[in-house]
């Protein structure tokens, strides 16, 4: 027998046995979840599909965290309101429950629990007959910033043309992650803004304990049992906090809810703009 050769083929059979034991190590980890591997991605897509649910973006593959988070709803000022949008001029009708109006014209804004603004504009001038998309986002943070909203923590995640009018959908960012739900809607047309409407939410503290949540992948398979989802198609899906009243024992009057925590969620937009928002830990 030839002992050298022997011995060289036993050193590299235990050189071959060592390396398919680190690889079987290293897939069997705890640190590795499967449900982000491209498997069984393609699995989740084909479940997606007998649903008929489209999927144009790319499906994160990280594992998701966020910091605790404490928000708190934009408390509105109807003084400030009068002086930013009418000049002082504006006839303020507020009471004690709540609800407050304001109206100059063809303008008036109504405030619901200090906190939901809705302005409108119904005179029927034509200032903008050109009108496009890149107009109309212009207008609309040109009108924000006039009427004293800062515009630091927006981002547009929604616009459509529908008969002449745009609708704007901006909600708030902190960090480079959404904080849903608030929002800042405008109606843009030929006049400028139509409409506008504002809930929005202020960060109160942020803590630094991590909230873990279930992966993109496997969170998505909750859409197979949302029959309003079926025919859509997903564009965006992206970890935000997400703040529901309803979850902070305001199940009877969630418009009475003031602060609370806000917590990681995936957010799932369609093409249309409808979202949904799912939380799986």
């Amino acid at each position: 027998m030839d002992w050298s050769k022997a011995k060289t083929i036993l050193i590299v059979a235990f050189i071959i046995t060592n390396i398919l034991l680190v690889f079987m190590l290293i897939r069997e980890k705890p640190g590795v979840d499967p449900t982000i591997n491209d498997e069984f991605i393609e699995d989740v897509l084909e479940l997606l599909k007998d649903k008929d649910i489209s999927v144009a973006t790319q499906i994160p593959k990280d594992k998701p965290y966020l910091n605790t988070m404490i928000v708190g709803y934009e408390k509105v000022d109807i003084k400030g309101l009068n002086e930013n949008f009418f000049n002082n001029e504006g006839a303020i009708n507020d009471n004690r429950e709540g609800l407050g109006e304001i109206v100059k014209d063809y303008e008036s804004i109504v405030i619901v629990n200090r906190k939901l603004i809705t302005y409108e504009n119904k005179e029927k001038k034509e200032n903008y007959p050109d009108i496009n998309k890149d107009k109309a986002i212009q207008i609309a943070e040109e009108f924000l910033k006039d009427k004293g909203f800062p515009t630091s923590d927006i981002k547009l995640t929604y616009i459509k043309e529908e008969e002449g009018v745009f609708y704007l959908e901006y909600s708030k960012l902190y960090e480079d992650v959404l904080v849903e739900r608030a929002f800042t809607n405008l109606q843009i047309d030929e006049r400028g803004v139509k409409r506008l409407e504002r809930l929005w939410l202020n960060i109160k503290d942020l803590g630094e304990t991590e909230i873990h949540i279930s992966t993109a992948p496997k969170s998505i398979l909750g859409l197979l049992s949302k029959e309003e989802v079926y025919g859509k198609t997903i564009t965006d899906i992206s970890l935000c906090y997400y703040f529901d009243p309803q979850r902070h024992d305001y199940l009877e009057e969630p418009g009475d809810a003031k602060q609370g925590k806000a917590i990681p969620a995936w957010r799932i937009q369609f093409s249309d703009g409808y979202k949904v928002f799912i939380d799986e830990y």
